[in-house]
C-alpha cells in the first residue's frame, strides 16, 4: 500500500512556474511543445488561424502580371503561392476552390475557363482590379439616378 501512495504522489504533476496550459482546453502542455496549443486542439482546427492574404508585393511582380495577362491561372496560382508563402490549402481557404482542383490546375491537368470560378479565384486572392481588368472582375455599379422616371 505504501508503494502505491508513493508512486501516485510522484505521477501527479506539481505546479511550477514552468507549467504551461493549452490556451483553449487548459490542459498541461508538454515541455517539448513550443506552441500555445496542445496537439489535440491544434489538430481540431478550433484555434483561430492567422488571417490569410496575398501580400501586395506579389501583384507587383512582372511574372505574376504576365500569367494573369495570358490567363494562365495554373501558373498564376503557382506564383502567388510561391511569392506569398502560401500552401494549396491556404489558397483553397481564400478562394473557395478545392485543394484538389488547385493542384490539378497548377499541374496543367485542369483549366480554369468558367468565368464564375475565375471571379471566385481572383476575388479570393484579392487581385487588384487595375491589373485584372473589368472583363475578369467587373466593377460594382455605382448608385446613380434611375435611367427613366415615371411621370
Amino acid at each position: 500500500m505504501e508503494r502505491i501512495a508513493v508512486s501516485a504522489a510522484r505521477s501527479a504533476p506539481t505546479p511550477t512556474s514552468r507549467t504551461r496550459l493549452c490556451s483553449l482546453c487548459r490542459c498541461h502542455l508538454s515541455r517539448y511543445n513550443s506552441e500555445d496549443l496542445c496537439s489535440g486542439c491544434a489538430r481540431s482546427g478550433i484555434a483561430v488561424q492567422p488571417a490569410l492574404c496575398v501580400p501586395p508585393r506579389v501583384w507587383a511582380r512582372q511574372d505574376v502580371r504576365d500569367a494573369l495577362l495570358h490567363k494562365d491561372f495554373g501558373r498564376l496560382c503557382q506564383l502567388v503561392r510561391e511569392y506569398g508563402h502560401l500552401r494549396q490549402e491556404d489558397m483553397a481557404v481564400l478562394t473557395g476552390l478545392s485543394q484538389a482542383f488547385l493542384s490539378m490546375l497548377e499541374s496543367g491537368q485542369r483549366r480554369l475557363t468558367n468565368i464564375d470560378r475565375i471571379t471566385l479565384l481572383l476575388d479570393g486572392l484579392n487581385a487588384p482590379v487595375d491589373i485584372t481588368g473589368p472583363m475578369l472582375r467587373p466593377l460594382a455599379a455605382a448608385p446613380g439616378p434611375p435611367l427613366w422616371t415615371a411621370s
